[in-house]
């Protein structure tokens, strides 16, 4: 839980916040707002393109 506390602390927002986000995807779109694939690395992806991610949550014009 606190390896998730500082990443989420470096993107800007709580690792509360983004559960929320998260489900909040869930209900709105009727899917996992992630690729669960065996084999994808995910947390490979460099903290600029999962911060311009999160941000696109909030973005009205989104649809998900």
């Amino acid at each position: 839980m606190a390896r998730a506390n500082r990443v989420t602390r470096r993107l800007g927002t709580s690792t509360q916040e983004m559960v929320r986000v998260f489900v909040s995807q869930i209900a709105q779109s009727g899917r996992v707002p992630l690729e669960l694939e065996p084999g994808t690395k995910t947390g490979s992806v460099p903290w600029e393109i999962r911060a311009a991610t999160l941000e696109s949550f909030y973005d009205p014009a989104k649809t998900w």
